[in-house]
């Protein structure tokens, strides 16, 4: 569709970043993380086409139930859990494995009579947001009343090397889980790239998959997974002094031609941009100039040779997406799972 936006997906590029994962972590399970329709990259799609995958995650039952109707036969690990008693029979019926982080779950389990549920037990040891206190976690294993087949927790400061928080997690997830005899997981992206000991029986790469850094810092090893273009819709003539676009904030320094662009923010790109925001057309980085718009934003492209139907590049492989991320002060994890469902999806086999 030329008048659309569309996601270009490198899916040997994944491919690469998830043997990546694996080969910095080759005795542990991978469990490649596919929740918000893989980052905004196809979730349905991938699935089907990724190898060497021992498990697929995701945050809620609504996606592990979307993956079985696609026939994905690998375990399915839901992140946020069941919370209610309908949820719980679904992953029982499609034999999703739940993650169990709170009482109100535990709760539940026990009375629908289906303690002997596989499931993960989350310990919080100190992001504070799911999980249970190591004192309730103890308990919990100490009562053997449910069926744990793994114990997870989560790094807060994975990416930030130096961060004190990250050694004293590390010790207590260790001084917890050591003797349990019970599989663990407390590496995500961050973690698999900087904390080794970190990797236990699982590890879980996340937007690293997608060619992004955890740190918002370019790594070489890692390959684009995304590129975003969008059409160019009309090219017209500005004189020195005219403004364009809502609100007139940009003014022509001299005269210039605006190549008028097919995407905006109901397609998922950030309204609010910089001074000197670049595209990628023909060849060269060009500014968006003036406010994004709903469906379209504006390019300055001085003289270069610009006709409609032409496709600038926002980010991909020529602007990488952490570059375009740092600009707006966000992460790659935002851009590209927040693009909607107007972009056009491409999977390709490269």
């Amino acid at each position: 569709m030329s008048s659309s936006p569309i996601a270009r997906i490198h899916v040997r590029g994944i491919q690469h970043n998830l043997d990546l994962a694996r080969a910095c972590s080759p005795h542990s399970q991978l469990l490649a993380m596919v929740k918000g329709n893989a980052y905004g990259h196809d979730m349905l799609g991938l699935a089907s086409r990724l190898q060497r995958v021992d498990a697929f995650g995701v945050a809620r039952v609504d996606e592990g139930l979307q993956l079985r109707a696609q026939g994905v036969k690998q375990p399915i690990i839901v992140l946020h859990g069941f919370n209610d008693s309908q949820e719980l029979e679904a992953c029982r019926q499609a034999v999703l494995t739940p993650t169990v982080h709170s009482q109100h779950q535990l709760d539940l389990l026990s009375d629908q009579h289906s303690r002997d549920l596989p499931v993960w037990l989350k310990l919080d040891t100190g992001m504070h947001r799911l999980g249970f206190s190591p004192l309730a976690f103890q308990a919990i294993v100490d009562s053997g009343e449910f069926n744990v087949t793994c114990i997870l927790s989560h790094l807060a400061n994975a990416e930030n090397l130096a961060h004190p928080q990250n050694s004293l997690q590390l010790e207590l997830f260790a001084a917890l889980t050591k003797d349990l005899g019970i599989p663990r997981s407390l590496a995500n992206s961050g973690a698999i790239l900087g904390w080794p000991e970190s990797h236990y029986d699982w590890i879980r790469p996340g937007i690293m998959l997608y060619g992004s850094s955890p740190a918002n810092t370019k790594l070489a090893d890692l390959r684009p997974a995304m590129t975003l273009t969008a059409p160019v819709l009309s090219v017209r003539a500005v004189a020195a002094g005219e403004t364009i676009g809502y609100g007139g904030i940009w003014r022509a320094p001299e005269n210039t031609r605006i190549a008028v662009l097919g995407i905006g923010y109901a397609d998922g790109y950030p309204r609010e941009v910089p001074v000197q925001m670049p595209v990628w057309i023909n060849g060269q980085r060009r500014p968006i100039v003036g406010r994004v718009s709903m469906d379209t934003l504006m390019v300055d492209v001085g003289d270069l040779p610009i006709v409609p139907n032409e496709r600038a590049e926002m980010w991909g492989q020529a602007l990488p997406v952490d570059e375009v991320a740092a600009l707006v002060g966000s992460i790659g994890y935002t851009l590209m799972s927040g693009l909607t469902a107007r972009v056009q999806r491409e999977l390709v086999d490269e």
